[in-house]
């Protein structure tokens, strides 16, 4: 555009400005979710709201949630939210595609890693190593799955080994050994010239 030039309201946009720090990441969540997200909002006042990179499941920057819409959008079923992020250092860019996490409450639990449950005719257990480095099977009451980790409200207490590979060889009683983890991937070795 130059000075002078006739415009005319929605043409053309002159400039866009987009704040920084601080930022605000928009998101919808179903709407069977609103009652919790307000009950859990108006005991706590402020809700945790986690940036996420869609890539790498890596925490980018933690906000809190300050907006919920006043409506929820008929056509998707959905309600708009929008958390607030310092964003210092900058972290986060406009117009950027994140995961986000809110997080309603957050409470003690137990978890084991969830190849250490097993299911048999009994139920779910697990094999917890004892003193003697030998294995006890023990039932658990297992419950939801959190990043590769299951809840365990009953039958594995604070600091207790489980086996999480081989549980097919085990038994009551049966000695174990723990192994380290493998080392990386290493390039293979590649082979002498060839005489001729």
């Amino acid at each position: 555009m130059h000075e002078g030039s006739l415009i005319a309201p929605n043409h053309t946009a002159l400039v866009l400005i987009n704040e920084l720090t601080p930022v605000e990441i928009g998101f919808a969540l179903p709407e069977r979710h609103l009652p919790a997200v307000q009950r859990y909002r108006a005991g706590q006042g402020r809700l945790a709201v986690d940036a996420v990179s869609p890539k790498s499941s890596e925490r980018i920057a933690r906000g809190e949630l300050t907006f919920i819409d006043n409506r929820v959008d008929p056509a998707t079923g959905t309600i708009q939210l929008k958390a607030t992020f310092a964003n210092d250092p900058i972290m986060l860019w406009p117009g950027q595609f994140m995961n986000v996490v809110l997080t309603l409450a957050t409470e003690p639990a137990v978890v084991v890693p969830a190849p250490a449950v097993q299911t048999g005719q009994q139920g779910r257990y697990v094999f917890v190593v004892k003193p003697g480095a030998t294995v006890d099977s023990r039932p658990v009451d297992a419950g939801r799955e959190v990043e590769g980790q299951i809840v365990i409200a009953q039958g594995v207490k604070p600091g207790e080994t489980v086996v999480t590979e081989g549980q097919l060889r085990l038994f009551p009683g049966a000695k174990v050994q723990a192994q380290a983890e493998p080392p990386a991937a290493a390039s293979p070795p590649t082979a002498p010239p060839a005489k001729q």
